[in-house]
């Protein structure tokens, strides 16, 4: 039976559905665009990406935190859990990066009842429910000093392709990817450095996501743009990535050729129109440094979408655990990249076209695999 708005928005806020296969992945995930004057006009501004997650393995190294939880999950009485595993955030600040803006092992608490996540520590941080705002605080410190924010989102544009979106898919062995997703959210919120609070505004996107399964690679951007409107393409594939910074260090990103799941939608804010299909390919450049560029060609019934974007800043997770037994080690690299959809043209079959420029948003890569 299909879900209430309401009931997704609830189910935000609720533990696993599956925790029984070994390498099992869950988080709460955020993207924050921080508007300035220029960023209608060049695609640019400053992101700030939050994740809280649990990962079913007893041991793993996460950049410079080596993470050791037997248990990841527990039960609080009749309504609240305890979740053993980390919170973790990067920032853009405009010019620099801030990898480990936050990183460190937490124990947060989850109240299902009071759309209530809490992860206490040095760099305290949680996600709360205020009316129709998602109310996000954070707090870490800088070279120049503490810092915090406050993240109010709100989903101003109610169309069902805006969110929430669940989505769910079975994969061989018991394995599954499910996920709640909110594509773009209007963005207001305060930041407060040295004792001077100032205001932020700017759009958000949210995802909750399960992958009780190795973490496949993947192709991924969301980019917004002025009038309201997004594109958001996935494509998860096997090939010689697996091997890069593994057994083969010489192994590069190219296009993949053994897609296992491809997407792309995009929504037309002016018109309300969705275009969605399940024909993607992305096609990846390293423009220099730890940057690169997608050039992406999507289909679906009716339509044709190509689009070209390009990252100015780069994070990465680096995950690292031991092959069973064995002596030996796997590796896994999440990159993010904050970036601009330079150019985005939408053709329908009837001759139509839609052609868009500097949309806002993020590209993530990522190679390598744990098992």
């Amino acid at each position: 039976m299909p879900q209430t708005r309401e009931e997704l928005i609830r189910g935000i806020w609720t533990p696993p559905a599956y925790w029984k296969i070994g390498g099992s992945w869950f988080w709460w995930f955020w993207l924050f665009f921080i508007h300035d004057e220029n960023t209608v006009k060049t695609g640019k501004c400053r992101q700030l990406m939050i994740l809280w997650s649990i990962k079913k393995d007893r041991r793993i190294h996460c950049n410079s935190l080596d993470i050791s939880i037997p248990k990841q999950i527990e039960r609080e009485g009749d309504s609240k859990w305890r979740l053993n595993g980390a919170a973790a955030a990067w920032y853009f600040d405009g010019e620099k990066m801030h990898d480990d803006f936050v990183l460190e092992k937490s124990s947060m608490s989850l109240d299902p009842e009071k759309l209530a996540l809490i992860a206490p520590g040095a760099t305290p941080s949680s996600f709360t429910m205020d009316g129709d705002k998602y109310v996000t605080k954070i707090s870490s410190k800088t070279e120049s000093g503490p810092v915090e924010f406050e993240f109010r989102a709100r989903q101003e544009d109610l169309n069902e392709a805006v969110g929430p979106v669940q989505g769910k898919t079975s994969l061989p062995l018991g394995m599954v990817v499910e996920g709640t997703m909110i594509e773009r959210l209007a963005l207001r919120g305060t930041e407060t450095r040295g004792g001077k609070t100032s205001a932020i505004a700017g759009t958000a996107y949210f995802q909750k996501i399960l992958v009780a399964a190795p973490p496949p690679q993947w192709y991924w951007g969301v980019y917004h743009f002025d009038e309201g409107s997004f594109l958001t393409f996935m494509v998860s594939y096997a090939g010689r990535a697996t091997l890069a910074d593994n057994a083969w260090r010489g192994a590069k990103l190219k296009k993949p050729t053994l897609p296992v799941q491809e997407n792309i939608m995009f929504y037309h804010a002016p018109t309300g129109r969705v275009f969605k299909g399940n024909r993607v390919s992305v096609t990846p450049k390293k423009e220099g440094g730890e940057l690169w560029s997608h050039k992406v060609h999507g289909k679906g019934d009716g339509f044709e979408i190509d689009a070209f974007a390009k990252a100015y800043a780069h994070s990465c997770w680096k995950f690292v655990k031991n092959v069973g037994a064995l002596p030996a080690k796997s590796t896994f690299k999440y990159n993010e990249y904050p970036a601009v959809l330079e150019r985005l043209e939408l053709r329908l079959h009837g001759g139509e076209k839609i052609a868009l420029k500097n949309g806002w948003g993020n590209m993530e890569n990522s190679w390598g695999f744990l098992i």
